[in-house]
């Protein structure tokens, strides 16, 4: 656990500085997904949560850093896990647009009151609720998470209907231009 915390710093350092550099390649989502899913799993069974998983029906590939794409979805998957009370529900959506792809985390866990949805992506940002479940965080995870989607052309929001109400973050990401070309699946995501 404390790796994982000081590992964060110092992404977070090296990108505030402008040294991180991104190691892009063509990158394959699904198993980057399915990586992260099992990074998270452990924690997930021990807190008794349920988790759905729809991937999109068709191969996704981007132009990013594996290792940095990994760590968004799996720094997403931990929060929701952490501040969703025991045996809630967390579901991953991936979907494709034309140019893009969403990357959705949803959970039944605390929510995020609509005057907070603007300081959540915040460095050591840290609702007064969350404080009591972080379990060591330094509330730097969704800062690292829309630090490095902006690295790659993309963004990060939340979403949350209220307190207690669960919370909804996406991460939207550009296609590789080859598949950003190649035309949409008409079908719907299957479940996994």
């Amino acid at each position: 656990h404390m790796t994982h915390l000081v590992d964060d710093l110092m992404e977070v350092s090296r990108i505030t500085r402008g040294r991180l550099e991104l190691r892009r390649a063509s990158v394959e989502l699904a198993p980057v997904v399915e990586a992260a899913l099992h990074s998270v799993a452990e924690l997930a069974a021990q807190s008794g949560h349920s988790v759905h998983v729809e991937q999109w029906p068709q191969p996704i590939w981007l132009d990013a850093d594996a290792t940095r794409l990994g760590q968004m979805i799996a720094n997403l998957l931990t929060n929701a896990v952490k501040y969703t009370p025991a045996n809630g529900v967390i579901g991953l959506e991936v979907t494709c647009t034309e140019n893009e792809v969403h990357i959705t985390v949803r959970d039944s866990g605390i929510g995020i009151a609509p005057e907070h949805l603007d300081t959540v992506f915040d460095m050591f940002s840290q609702l007064e609720p969350a404080l009591s479940r972080a379990q060591g965080g330094l509330g730097i995870g969704l800062s690292l998470v829309r630090r490095l989607a902006e690295l790659h052309g993309g963004s990060a929001t939340a979403a949350s209907p209220g307190a207690g109400l669960g919370s909804t973050f996406t991460v939207r990401l550009p296609l590789l231009k080859e598949e950003a070309n190649a035309p949409a699946a008409p079908d719907a995501p299957a479940p996994a």
